[in-house]
């Protein structure tokens, strides 16, 4: 079951939610889940153009006209572009969060 009842809460300031706000919206999110993505390790990646789809529909029509080994390679060529730069992907390495000194110095 998948119940969001726990929240988490932050501070940041203005313009860092200005640039969470702007890439949340270039992926087509929320910016809750846009952080909850990129927490939980996924890159989600910006929305396409309309022409990228328009591309991905004649590519469909062209398979529906050929042999039928030809539709497989087209099948295989669709999947691999919608792996690529459709759909989120684990990112391959987390780079660990270092916490920002916030507090007075040592030397102070």
């Amino acid at each position: 079951m998948n119940n969001k009842t726990t929240r988490l809460y932050t501070r940041i300031t203005p313009s860092e939610k200005r640039k969470v706000e702007a890439l949340a919206l270039s992926c087509g999110l929320s910016v809750s889940e846009y952080i909850r993505q990129r927490c939980l390790g996924f890159a989600p990646r910006p929305l396409q153009p309309e022409l990228f789809y328009e591309m991905i529909r004649r590519i469909e029509g062209l398979g529906e006209k050929n042999h039928e080994s030809s539709r497989a390679e087209i099948d295989l060529l669709l999947h691999d572009i919608r792996q690529a730069l459709i759909l989120p992907e684990k990112e391959k390495e987390v780079t660990p969060w270092l916490p920002l000194d916030s507090g007075p110095s040592k030397d102070s």
